[in-house]
């Protein structure tokens, strides 16, 4: 049956989604309403195509879809993975942007609930699992959608994919170390309390780290300036958000550095009198 969804206005401003072709846009407010009260539901285009496009006759239909969700993937808007040898495809940040009244039992883990990393790598959606969604044992599980996006962009945040435990070592990686003083000493600085670098913190820098490859410096960076700037400031006050914002705070640097000139936005709080104009610019290129 159909389900309710909601969604907010950050949606059509959100920078993500405006990089993303009209119709991946469709497909991915049309998830919302394919995918159980979980956020989650089989990765099968067949399904999908029948659910969120149900009238379009344009024989491409079906490839679309799939190019669709593999884009979705690749912006981490969604998350496809396999669990117990079937394909799913689960809405990121999907407890964060749609409040379910009354939800039903969930039919699949998501990701970041699995105790084993999922594969996330390149998918291909299946073609011929041949199993419905729930409630409709023939026809596609229409229609779930997301539910509205927060303050945030819609469907983009936490639960966006798997995250594994932290590789045991004998020790703090210094890399990972530097990265989490620097933010807590960056949000303190702001006039915000005390942080307390926990295994979270640290576990979800090692991924921004070795899962998204950026570097140390470039993540410095982007802490930098997202505390030079009024809107970010007050929602980069974690690892987890750091992560989730990353790219769209470099679009917004690269974005604001070509309206504003050679010299770009400031990237307080860190003491620049000592670097030449040069380096000035080259720290903003943290993408």
């Amino acid at each position: 049956m159909a389900r309710i969804r909601s969604i907010k206005p950050e949606f059509f401003t959100s920078l993500t989604i405006a990089d993303l072709p009209l119709s991946t846009r469709l497909t991915f407010i049309g998830l919302w309403t394919y995918v159980d009260d979980n956020g989650v539901g089989p990765a099968d285009a067949r399904l999908i195509r029948a659910a969120v496009w149900p009238l379009e006759e344009a024989p491409d239909i079906l490839q679309r879809t799939r190019e669709d969700l593999q884009r979705l993937h690749a912006a981490r808007l969604v998350t496809l993975y396999d669990y117990s040898g079937k394909p799913l495809v689960a809405v990121s940040g999907w407890a964060e942007h749609q409040k379910v009244s009354h939800p039903r039992k969930d039919r699949f883990p998501r990701p970041e609930d699995l105790q084993e990393p999922a594969d996330q790598g390149s998918f291909n959606p299946s073609e011929d699992s041949g199993e419905a969604p729930e409630d409709s044992p023939r026809t596609p599980e229409t229609l779930r959608p997301e539910q509205g996006a927060g303050s945030r962009e819609q469907g983009a945040g936490k639960g966006g994919e798997s995250k594994p435990a932290a590789p045991k070592t004998s020790g703090p990686r210094p890399d990972v170390e530097q990265v989490c003083e620097h933010l807590a000493a960056v949000i303190e600085k702001g006039g915000g309390k005390k942080q307390v670098v926990t295994d979270k913190w640290r576990n979800d820098i090692r991924l921004l780290l070795d899962r998204d490859e950026v570097s140390v410096e470039q993540a410095i960076n982007a802490i930098d300036w997202a505390h030079a700037d009024d809107f970010w400031q007050a929602h980069i006050l974690s690892p987890n958000k750091l992560r989730a914002k990353y790219e769209t705070l470099r679009r917004q640097a690269l974005s604001k550095q070509r309206r504003s000139g050679p010299a770009g936005p400031a990237t307080a709080p860190r003491d620049t009198s000592h670097m030449t104009e040069e380096e000035k610019r080259s720290a903003l290129q943290f993408g």
